[in-house]
């Protein structure tokens, strides 16, 4: 389970990672059209299009499966003392099931359209700029079924002993 966890929990870190190349992309590709446009009235062409198509969907979403390893999603604890164990036991299993099963459903859904939108040819124009869409469409499925995935994984080792799901950054 150790192997699984280590796995699971590289692969939403990889996520991460695209998601900072993503942000660092983004910030070089603005500034180099900011500055072009000042010092030399030219754009970088369809620098909004691809900043809101690629870069903003890829720091959005990809994070996302670490964020669910790292227990970082939001989560209110109002009445959790009162549970006692058999509660909280049910709880630590309910709610990653139930995120899985969401996540899963989104997932399927995003899939489907991205295999549409890949079928097609998505793409949009800028200037004689052709720019290709439907890789994007891949990223939501990736990201909610690599949140899935750490649901999963989060549910198998809270039924064995000494496992150390989203504990350990």
């Amino acid at each position: 389970m150790a192997f699984l966890e280590r796995i699971t929990r590289l692969m939403s870190l990889a996520l991460v990672v695209i998601g900072f190349v993503a942000v660092a992309l983004m910030m070089l590709h603005i500034t180099a059209d900011v500055f072009l446009r000042s010092a030399f009235d030219v754009a970088v062409p369809a620098t909004e299009r691809i900043v809101t198509r690629y870069y903003m969907i890829a720091l959005a979403l990809l994070p996302l499966g670490w964020v669910e390893w790292s227990k970082s999603m939001i989560s209110v604890d109002a009445f959790s003392a009162a549970y006692g164990r058999v509660g909280e036991r049910f709880v630590a299993v309910f709610v990653p099931l139930l995120s899985a099963v969401i996540y899963g459903v989104f997932g399927m859904a995003t899939w489907l359209q991205a295999m549409e939108q890949f079928k097609v040819g998505a793409y949009i124009m800028s200037l004689d700029l052709v720019i290709p869409l439907w890789p994007t469409y891949f990223l939501v499925p990736l990201a909610l079924f690599m949140a899935m995935l750490v649901c999963l994984v989060r549910i198998v080792a809270g039924f064995l002993p000494s496992s150390s799901t989203g504990t350990d950054s």
